[in-house]
């Protein structure tokens, strides 16, 4: 059959049965007019923006039933979804066509068999991979299709077959699972830190940094996806206590995130407010700042000049014109830009992961992961980790129980000072005797470290360096403290020793959140251990 035959075949179907045809323009849920008039179509939603193309569908019959399930999925359900729809038709259905031969010119009967050749040899491949769930879209794009444009293709009786499968749904928490080290969580004892050390010494003004610091900053503390992050607005992050005198209360920050909800037309109709620590928040002022200098008019193709009163967190200068209804979104960034922010700070900090000893791999994803499992291991109910993720229910947070006690690094005086001068707690000075130290000639200055079991039991570890009153919790800090200089001779691996067995000791008890409190002072110490030992073979050659 020729492609011209074809095309008056289909159309002679289309007013046969009173079908509606493609139109040249539709209206998503969202509200956004979506231009479908010819083969690739655009679509604009939260998490960012894709195009369809239609015209990759080389035979009529299909590529005219697929631009009606799309048209019917952006406008009753989400443009988000019908991209998603696209993505696991091209890659089940068209990947495929060559192979049984859905060329423009067969027969509407061959067609019908040879689609169900296609669609059996899918679902067999998918049940071997154990990846069921990867046809769920394709299925409904056919059984939906048997049901209302049979005369084109479609098989009812194969539909019926096909609507009665059992489709598991996606599987949840496999990188959580597993023990990838480029995709489960992060080491909250060997990784995390390395971030946070960064974030608080990264002093760079500079435009695109300021937007990876806020960017690494909310996903440390929120674990919220990119596509929250995307539609956050300046005026979303508010002091409670602005106005009232500082010097009277400490500033309180709130942050109201939006939910992002898959049915919710307007990603910023729900919020959920979060309470955001000074430091954290001080990423995002920095940025709010900086965005002052960023002119937000924009020329619209209908409305002429128009300018964004509520300006976003994460701010882009749009590329093309667009409709004054879509002015605001065209200054967010899209979600991948939240993912490439991350692996910018990494790269520009060069992060090696002492696991891996290669660049340390971060995604908004394994952050999420990260607090996820950090909060069940100090004790969190699921009712509330649901709430912190926004879950509507309890059943996707199970994973992070199932894993409970597996997540956490059990310490040892070898891995303390192994991983020690990764994590680079310690930034004090090693001195050999009270002559060489500050304040070495003050008694009350010198440093001594108890064990909480036995009193009699101590160490002279060091003098502190800080002349004013220390106000810090000595001897804990005093590793971590840039003032500390420890003697080199001290007996720092008595003190480790210590440490570990009452990490071990609360460990036992079920004291999770405890045990893992002092692990940036037992990885300071294991530093410092190395630290005195190299500064020992230096002197004696």
């Amino acid at each position: 059959m020729l492609q011209q035959d074809s095309n008056s075949l289909l159309q002679g179907l289309i007013d046969e049965h009173g079908w509606l045809d493609v139109p040249e323009i539709i209206t998503s849920r969202e509200g956004y007019q979506v231009d479908v008039s010819g083969d690739d179509w655009r679509l604009d939603y939260v998490s960012r923006s894709g195009t369809i193309y239609c015209g990759r569908v080389e035979n009529q019959f299909l590529r005219w039933a697929l631009k009606r399930r799309l048209m019917h999925v952006i406008r009753t359900t989400s443009s988000h979804s019908g991209n998603a729809l696209y993505v696991d038709f091209s890659m089940e259905i068209i990947s495929r066509q060559d192979t049984f031969g859905l060329s423009s010119d067969i027969a509407v009967d061959d067609l019908r068999e040879r689609l169900i050749s296609l669609m059996e040899s899918a679902i067999s491949e998918a049940r071997a991979s154990h990846r069921l769930w990867a046809l769920y879209r394709p299925i409904r794009w056919y059984v939906w299709c048997a049901d209302n444009f049979p005369e084109i293709g479609f098989d009812p009786q194969y539909a019926n077959e096909l609507d009665g499968m059992s489709i598991p749904g996606n599987p949840k928490g496999e990188a959580v699972k597993s023990d990838d080290p480029d995709k489960g969580p992060l080491d909250r004892t060997l990784e995390v830190p390395l971030l946070i050390n960064a974030l608080e010494r990264d002093g760079s003004a500079q435009y695109e940094h300021l937007q990876q610091k806020a960017a690494l900053a909310l996903c440390i503390a929120f674990g919220r996806n990119p596509a929250n992050l995307v539609w956050l607005n300046e005026s979303d992050l508010v002091n409670l206590t602005d106005g009232i005198d500082p010097g009277k209360v400490s500033a309180c920050y709130v942050l109201s995130i939006p939910r992002i909800k898959k049915r919710q037309i307007d990603p910023r109709r729900d919020f959920i407010e979060e309470k955001m620590d000074k430091t954290a928040a001080r990423h995002l002022l920095n940025l709010i700042h900086a965005n002052r200098d960023i002119n937000t008019t924009i020329i619209t193709a209908d409305r002429g000049e128009v300018t964004i009163s509520h300006k976003p967190l994460f701010i882009r200068r749009p590329r093309q014109t667009v409709l004054a209804a879509q002015a605001e979104r065209a200054f967010r960034i899209p979600a991948s830009e939240i993912n490439r922010l991350l692996r910018a700070f990494v790269e520009r900090h060069d992060i090696t992961s002492p696991l891996t000893c290669a660049q340390m791999v971060v995604t908004p994803r394994r952050l999420r992961y990260t607090l996820a499992t950090a909060l069940v291991e100090e004790g969190i109910s699921r009712r509330e980790l649901a709430k912190i993720l926004d879950h509507s229910d309890t059943q996707h947070v199970e994973v992070y129980f199932a894993l409970k006690g597996k997540m956490v690094r059990m310490l040892d005086a070898a891995v303390a000072k192994q991983f020690g001068h990764y994590l680079a707690y310690f930034t004090g000075k090693v001195v050999a005797s009270d002559a060489e130290a500050v304040n070495g000639d003050r008694d009350d200055k010198h440093l001594s470290f108890y064990s909480e079991a036995n009193p009699t039991d101590h160490t002279e570890i060091g003098v502190c360096g800080e002349s004013a009153l220390c106000r810090l919790d000595p001897p804990y800090s005093c590793y971590l403290c840039p003032k500390f200089q420890p003697y080199e001779d001290a007996n720092h691996a008595h003190v480790l020793e210590l440490l570990l067995a009452r990490r071990d000791e609360r460990w036992e008890k079920g004291s999770h959140r405890l045990a893992v409190q002092q692990d940036r002072v037992i990885f300071a110490v294991g530093q410092v251990i190395e630290a005195c030992k190299a500064a020992r073979e230096v002197a004696h050659g």
